[in-house]
């Protein structure tokens, strides 16, 4: 699991991705702030725009990765 998780982690040049750390755990976070918001019998909800805020950054990154696999390489 460690190691799959690792290679999750690393982009098409074998280095660490920041963005996919991004978000990786901003999805996360996320996922478990929204998951207790609905089980908790108190209100501990975030505000809708720092859901949005959240959500828009989470994209920004993955788009960014998606960008980054797929454009064309210098020296190629």
């Amino acid at each position: 699991m460690i190691e799959w998780l690792k290679k999750v982690l690393l982009d098409e040049t074998e280095s660490p991705s920041t963005k996919r750390l991004i978000a990786l755990v901003g999805s996360a976070i996320l996922f478990v702030c929204l998951l207790l918001s609905a089980t908790l019998p108190f209100d501990i909800s975030p505000s809708s725009t720092l859901t949005d805020a959240c959500v828009w950054i989470i994209a920004i990154c993955l788009g960014a990765s998606t960008v980054d696999k797929f454009s064309a390489k210098k020296g190629a």
